[in-house]
């Protein structure tokens, strides 16, 4: 039997790099992307866990024309789950009363727009039934939203989930998911802000617990907004 296989974008370090280290544990296959340029250290350190089945290539999210040349080294290769990573914190002020244009854009480009833009140009990829991934917040939920704040970067994740959304309902009737995770508050330099703030969990408790999401309902067929903890959010 074949390994089950992923595609995991932006995942040259923190959340991403981590993941690729826990589905290859897991005996899974993974094709990973970096964004153009980046150190790809952290990568070649995590081949070694598993010789012949990670493969790297390279996008950023926010750059149509990089998306035919991402498919074109794909191939004809099908995955099994499509996880899409890309994220920013943004300004820190957060607020839409300071924001500028091009901070306004930034975020919801690579937070929004680009991870679902690219999603939908890689469906082509996924096998039928299949799951798309999408690393959200819970910042992202209207409803848990109770103290405020955080304006842009809740604005561009909720985008991001209402997107993901309306993907599903253009995939569900193939038997197609899509999961919306939460990964929790953890220590990677956007989590912690350069070190600025502290995390509540460790990238490695935080990526086994996404990994276990994605396999226990990568086939449920449904859109879900769940945490690292297999906890479901409010929309």
């Amino acid at each position: 039997m074949a390994n089950p296989d992923i595609l995991i974008v932006a995942a040259e370090r923190g959340l991403g790099l981590g993941l690729t280290k826990q589905f290859l544990q897991r005996g899974w296959s993974v094709f990973a992307t970096a964004f153009p340029g980046s150190d790809l250290a952290g990568m070649e350190e995590v081949r070694r866990i598993a010789p012949g089945r990670l493969q790297v290539g390279h996008i950023d999210v926010t750059d149509p024309e990089q998306i035919e040349p991402l498919k074109k080294r794909l191939g004809s290769r099908m995955f099994d789950v499509i996880y899409l990573n890309a994220g920013i914190f943004g300004p820190l002020h957060q607020s839409v009363v300071q924001a500028t244009a091009e901070e306004l854009r930034q975020i919801m480009m690579v937070n929004a727009f680009g991870p679902i833009r690219l999603a939908r140009n890689l469906l082509g990829h996924l096998k039928t039934p299949g799951a798309l991934a999408f690393m959200s917040s819970h910042r992202g939920s209207v409803a848990a939203n109770v103290e405020g704040g955080l304006e842009l970067y809740r604005a561009s994740k909720a985008s991001l989930n209402i997107l993901a959304r309306g993907i599903y309902a253009d995939i569900r009737e193939q038997g197609n998911t899509v999961l919306t995770i939460h990964p929790g508050w953890a220590a990677t330099s956007m989590g912690t802000l350069d070190g600025t703030v502290e995390a509540e969990i460790d990238v490695d408790a935080s990526v086994r617990g996404v990994a276990d999401v994605v396999e226990h309902h990568r086939h449920s067929g449904e859109h879900l907004y769940l945490d690292y903890e297999d906890r479901r959010w409010p929309w």
